[in-house]
């Protein structure tokens, strides 16, 4: 679909009346920020050169890094302590002949989370999951080995395979909020409590009385042979839930020749998840099945709190590394602060808005808007001749800036590259496509009294930016369907409009920019996109402003 763009006195790059500006201003003038801390959970693996998990790691060898800002570790624990373990078994009729040895794979996994030396009751609580064209939770987190042995004497193979909707409904379900009574047992003498070599101040708590769901580590342990044919979700729904639900997946892979199979997909999911793939066989599942329950009582838990995050919505990459060396670490890769929340790409975590209102209500933080405003107003832009013969070309009919992906406009996969491209407007209008990342750049002779009075000095041959605005616009035309129809309508895009001025003189006319990212929150990214494409569409240089 093609939006026309006309950048003139009404153009479909300016601001859409009063809708648009939804966030509000501040009383004061200075909004207040978020101060709150949110305390954020990773659950992690070591492994050595030769993929043996690696014991002993302490906290003082941990570096947590939260979008390059280094983190104090709040919490840490050498094994996990309190873990949710959600068995998903495929029983479709593809996986027949694998019912007898699954079941005595699952005797041995059961027996092997409960029976570890350093256990207390209530450690690990198990459920269990088997599906095919539909799933049933047979037993929901239980304390009790015995009780998880006599649920999987039940399974008997029979259907087709809803892979894709289990491992949703899994994720969405099966690891909320439940209290869960833990059996007493006597608790370990301070002497061999001081035996462990973890400092007093990251041990592990024990649970006491009640322990809930959301606390705990969360592993989903899947057994399938990756065929799907009758599920009504799509793969990217299972990797929108999961970085929303901080669950570790474990994918045992059998191949049963089913035609359907889709690996690389279960694959892909898994190690997003901090997790691993096992390919399996009939006669060593019993194998797979122990080295994942060594696997999961080896993973490290640690805590950090998360201070002064400005923006809630926004998806945060965080790396734990350490100075040990020769020694991987595979975990989590970021969190949201506040669900829901935005990637890079443009994909909610955490559900995606429904309509117009969900977009508003995900937009109202004065402080975000602020932030961004000071960022455009701290750059200043370094030009050159070329600056000055481009500036002069506007004369003649606006620039248009546009983000690109590929042939098709769209981002294809993390590894694609944007680069920009530039044309010109004729007659004042260009089409461009509606879902473009674009910027209209044009001249504005008007000055306004708050610009004219910003300088005093004009000495310096840079722009700098006057009068920024950042807002949210919903769909051109939008606001005049009916209501129904509105409730439908979730398009929307963030704008940041401002104006270039020199204070040199040297470029008499202010310039006027507006940048479009459709589909995008109200975030910083707005304000590097619009660096980004005017450092490339006029030539200039970026420097923040002293």
């Amino acid at each position: 679909m093609a939006l026309a763009l006309a950048i003139g006195v009404q153009t479909s790059l300016d601001a859409q009346s009063n809708e648009s500006n939804v966030p509000p201003r501040p009383e004061s003038g200075t909004p207040t920020f978020k101060t709150e801390a949110r305390e954020v959970s990773v659950v992690f693996r070591v492994v050595d050169k030769k993929n043996q998990l690696v014991p002993g790691i302490t906290p003082s060898e941990i570096h947590v890094d939260d979008e390059g800002i280094s983190r104090p570790i709040t919490s840490f624990s050498g094994d996990v302590a309190n873990a949710q373990v959600v068995v998903v078994a495929d029983v479709s009729g593809s996986m027949g002949a694998i019912l007898e040895p699954l079941q005595g794979a699952l005797f041995t996994f059961a027996d092997l989370l409960a029976q570890d030396r350093d256990r207390e009751p209530g450690d690990v609580l198990l459920s269990l999951v088997p599906f095919s064209d539909r799933a049933t939770l047979l037993v929901d987190r239980t304390p009790n080995p015995e009780e998880f042995k006599s649920a999987v004497k039940k399974l008997r193979p029979t259907g087709v395979t809803a892979l894709v909707d289990t491992v949703l409904a899994t994720l969405l379900n099966a690891f909320g909020d439940k209290e869960v009574r833990i059996p007493a047992k006597a608790s370990k003498s301070a002497a061999q409590d001081d035996m462990t070599p973890i400092p007093s101040e990251f041990r592990r708590r024990r649970p006491t009385g009640h322990v809930a769901g959301t606390r705990r580590s969360k592993f989903l342990v899947l057994l399938t042979d990756a065929g799907e044919n009758a599920s009504s979700h799509q793969w990217f729904d299972i990797t929108a839930a999961m970085l929303g639900k901080d669950v570790v997946i474990y994918s045992i892979a059998f191949d049963s020749g089913t035609p359907d199979a889709n690996v690389s997909m279960l694959s892909k999911v898994t190690v997003q998840s901090g997790g691993k793939v096992y390919k399996a066989k009939v006669d060593n599942l019993q194998k797979v099945y122990t080295q994942i329950a060594s696997d999961i009582r080896s993973h490290y838990q640690l805590t950090f709190a998360a201070t002064d995050v400005v923006n809630s919505r926004k998806w945060r990459r965080i790396a734990v590394t350490t100075g040990r060396p020769d020694v991987t670490i595979s975990g989590r890769m970021g969190y949201c602060p506040e669900t829901p929340c935005q990637k890079e790409d443009g994909t909610f975590v955490g559900g995606s808005p429904k309509n117009w209102n969900d977009v508003v209500a995900l937009s109202r933080d004065p402080a975000v808007i602020y932030s961004m405003k000071q960022h455009l107003e701290n750059v200043r832009f370094e030009y050159n001749p070329e600056t000055e013969k481009i500036v002069s070309s506007l004369a003649s009919g606006p620039l248009l800036i546009e983000r690109a992906w590929n042939a098709n406009g769209k981002r294809g996969s993390d590894r694609d590259k944007p680069f920009f491209v530039t044309r010109r407007a004729e007659d004042r209008k260009q089409s461009v496509n509606i879902d473009a990342e674009v910027c209209g750049v044009r001249l504005d002779p008007e000055l306004s009294p708050s610009s004219r009075s910003l300088f005093s000095s004009a000495s310096e041959p840079a722009l700098r930016v006057i009068d920024p605005e950042i807002r949210l616009a919903r769909r051109p035309g939008s606001a005049h369907l009916a209501p129904s129809a509105v409730a439908q309508d979730t398009y929307f895009q963030s704008q940041a409009l401002f104006f270039l001025k020199d204070p040199s003189g040297r470029i008499p006319s202010r310039i006027r920019v507006q940048c479009n990212r459709p589909h995008f929150l109200i975030g910083d990214d707005l304000v590097q996109f619009a660096i980004q494409a005017l450092e490339y569409g006029l030539k200039v240089k970026s420097t923040s402003a002293q």
